[in-house]
């Protein structure tokens, strides 16, 4: 540089440079000071141009489908950054464990500036983006592909530094330093995204975002391979298994077994060491950080799961691996060691996964159930309003269908919330469904009254309130199940009569229709005025309020019967009313036959003898001397001889009359 300044400056050497300085300082200083501010452009001219800071991001090698990025990354931020970039969260978390505070702030600041150098690199390309659209730089698909790969690249690059960052920050500031300047930078560097950049006009900035969300999917590492594979969804991993063949399943089988054995080494030791802990504080810490890590476990079981199911619909052997879950994933409880146990239960109390979540799912489970008994309510209600605006509507039936669509709401809602407590409800479904042959068969007979129920509600023989005669049972029917009607007699019994009992023999419903016909009877004396008697009857019936007008009552002689001449009283009263039309027409009849001296003859029956009658007395007196006409005396009765009125030859021998036997009733 010195040889380039004396050349450009017209000198032979330092020497005559130096005098000729002195010079111009002392003589000419004015235009000695103008020669310098001359000069320096020269040189500054043949100063060599800055390197494209874009370059090394051009030449950088991509990698290959499924070749590591580490050459990449070297090119771009160097080894060290690399190596950080691919270090294991979980080992990094461990080494920096023992470090000190001012080796920890040493590596912090290492972390800074790779991060930094690999945030330049993405606003470098980013900026050459932009560069190339307003110079108006025509790009084919393939150059764009780099690109947008390289961004994508360097995005995921930029992540993982931050993340590590992050680790060292968290142990440095663990052990009393204050490095929250650089926690900040770390945030607010990762919160610059990379933008879609507008390469082509004729697509929009939508299908830009979209191409260069697949191109960073595509860059994404398999999920067992990234930093914390339990945290990636399950949906995601089952998507990737899909394409894979059998022997490739197995492969990853294997790695999540290898993921999950060491995740439960990790907690074996937390356990050991929280019964090694003296103090209740250290317990608690380390009992919480092993609820943790068993969270861990669990996600990882989760997946693993995932990839056996799609193993196993493969054709692949999954007994050893789920085996394998079932016995080495448990957590162990210590109960000789009551504060063990009380941290213990602390920890799992506080969890997220643990106590906490519980109680959310319990408060989920508890608002679906309130949900859906509000929304049966409504749907039931709904049921309700229409099935009354259909016309001749039954009872039973709108009591029917308003409750079966209020309990089959509340069955869907039980499920649904059992569902969100977090239990499996697909074996419970299928266990239902096969024990449902075998519930039929046991149950045949009830399921012959579901079916004389289904046809009572369709052809609806009775409701609700009617008084019927039905499976031998007399009474009113009160409510009535698929299975059995439960009929209250009026001495107030309930009888509950199954539907079968009911459907297959004669139903008599006494209260189906408005009105109903009272039947009486009434007799008189053969000796009675039959015009008197029929017209008080018909005096009676005629002015009881109750009695309807039409059809007009039916007033006849009906019988002429072997101690009465009876008469047929058929009046017609509302069905409600009808008892009491029956009691006071009865009652009436009898007070005015009454009070008109007409008979109303009870049993009575005439004897006819074949000869007179010789009575004979018990005591001394002769029968003609007894006086024995209302005396009560004792006696027997003897026929003399006389052939029968039947034709009898045989002499018929004395005896005594039957008890209870009048000679004559009147």
């Amino acid at each position: 540089m010195q040889q380039q300044i004396q050349w450009r400056s017209g000198y032979g050497g330092p020497l005559v440079l130096w005098q000729a300085i002195r010079w111009c300082y002392r003589r000419l200083a004015p235009w000695g000071l103008l020669s310098l501010v001359l000069a320096v452009p020269a040189v500054a001219a043949d100063e060599p141009a800055a390197p494209d800071p874009v370059s090394p991001i051009l030449s950088a090698p991509l990698p290959a489908d499924g070749e590591s990025a580490q050459g990449f990354r070297r090119a771009i931020a160097g080894a060290a950054a690399a190596d950080l970039a691919a270090q294991p969260r979980s080992e990094l978390e461990f080494r920096v464990a023992p470090l000190p505070r001012a080796e920890l702030e040493l590596r912090v600041a290492d972390a800074l500036s790779f991060l930094q150098r690999v945030a330049t690199a993405l606003s470098d390309l980013v900026i050459e983006f932009e560069r190339m659209e307003r110079a108006g730089v025509v790009v084919d698909d393939e150059l764009e592909a780099q690109l947008l790969r390289r961004g994508g690249l360097i995005y995921q690059f930029r992540n993982e530094l931050a993340v590590r960052t992050t680790i060292l920050i968290d142990a440095a500031e663990a052990k009393g330093a204050d490095l929250g300047e650089s926690r900040t930078y770390v945030t607010v560097v990762t919160n610059v995204d990379l933008p879609a950049p507008e390469l082509d006009k004729r697509r929009s900035a939508e299908e830009d975002a979209a191409r260069l969300l697949i191109r960073r999917v595509r860059e994404e590492p398999p999920v067992h391979e990234r930093l914390a594979p339990w945290t990636v969804p399950t949906s995601e991993l089952v998507r990737e298994l899909q394409p894979l063949r059998l022997s490739q399943l197995e492969e990853r089988v294997d790695a999540w077994l290898q993921i999950l054995q060491r995740e439960v080494r990790k907690r074996i030791r937390m356990d050991i060491a929280l019964g090694k802990t003296s103090g209740q504080g250290g317990k608690e810490v380390i009992a919480k950080l092993a609820t943790e890590q068993q969270q861990i476990i669990n996600a990882t079981v989760d997946r693993l799961q995932a990839a056996l199911e799609v193993f196993a619909k493969r054709g692949g052997d999954t007994s050893v691996a789920r085996q394998y879950i079932a016995n080495a994933t448990g957590q162990s409880i210590d109960l000789s060691d009551p504060t063990v146990f009380y941290a213990q239960a602390k920890a799992w109390a506080l969890s997220p996964s643990g106590g906490q979540k519980l109680a959310l799912n319990f408060g989920k489970f508890l608002a679906i159930l309130l949900v859906f008994w509000l929304v049966s309510r409504i749907v039931g209600g709904l049921v309700g309003a229409a099935v009354r605006r259909l016309p001749d509507t039954s009872s039973l039936l709108l009591d029917f269908l308003v409750g079966g669509s209020r309990r089959a709401i509340m069955l869907i809602g039980l499920l649904v919330a059992v569902s969100a407590l977090g239990i499996n409800i697909t074996p419970l479904a299928a266990a239902i469904g096969a024990a449902g042959l075998v519930i039929g068969l046991a149950l045949q007979g009830t399921l012959s009254n579901f079916a004389s129920g289904m046809l009572i509600l369709l052809y609806r023989p009775f409701d609700v309130g009617d008084v019927v005669n039905a499976g031998g049972v007399f009474g009113k029917v009160q409510t009535m199940t698929l299975v059995s009607t439960r009929i209250l007699t009026f001495d107030n019994q309930v009888n509950w009569v199954p539907n079968d009992s009911i459907w297959n023999n004669v139903i008599t419903n006494a209260t189906a229709l408005k009105t109903r016909r009272v039947d009486m009877v009434f007799g008189i004396g053969y000796g009675d005025n039959i015009s008197t008697a029929q017209s008080i009857i018909e005096e009676v019936v005629t002015s009881h309020p109750k009695v309807l007008p039409e059809p007009v009552p039916t007033i006849r002689v009906n019988e002429l019967g072997d101690n009465s001449v009876n008469f047929v009283v058929r009046p017609w009263a509302r069905t409600s009313d009808y008892w009491d039309v029956y009691w006071d027409l009865m009652r009436a009849v009898k007070e005015r036959f009454d009070a008109a001296g007409i008979n109303i003859p009870f049993p009575q029956r005439d004897l006819h003898l074949s000869g007179p009658v010789e009575v004979v007395v018990s005591g001394a007196r002769p029968a003609a001397d007894s006086g024995l006409a209302g005396t009560g005396v004792r006696g027997a009765v003897r026929t003399a001889e006389a052939p029968s009125s039947a034709g009898s030859t045989s002499e018929p021998g004395p005896g005594p009359k039957a008890d209870g036997e009048d000679d004559e009733e009147s």
